[in-house]
């Protein structure tokens, strides 16, 4: 996870994966399937300049080529 979240504060989104049977890392790794981005984002965002986290799922799923899904909120919560 990432970003601040609409539907609830990080703790409230950390026990919804977990309630699905997911796992919560620190930063996106080999073993990550998934990185959810608040809709909340950072100011920084708007000038392109991502966080840190978004730039590791992008490498290890671009350079690494491992199959992690960079998910909106919005996208989150339709599917759950």
């Amino acid at each position: 996870m990432t970003g601040a979240f609409t539907i609830g504060s990080r703790k409230i989104v950390e026990n919804m994966i977990i309630d699905l049977g997911g796992k919560i890392q620190k930063s996106p790794g080999l073993k990550t399937d998934f990185l959810v981005i608040g809709i909340l984002g950072s100011v920084e965002w708007i000038h392109s300049s991502y966080g840190r986290k978004i730039e590791k799922a992008v490498e290890i799923r671009d350079v690494e080529g491992r199959n992690i899904n960079i998910i909106s909120e919005e996208h989150f919560i339709k599917f759950v």
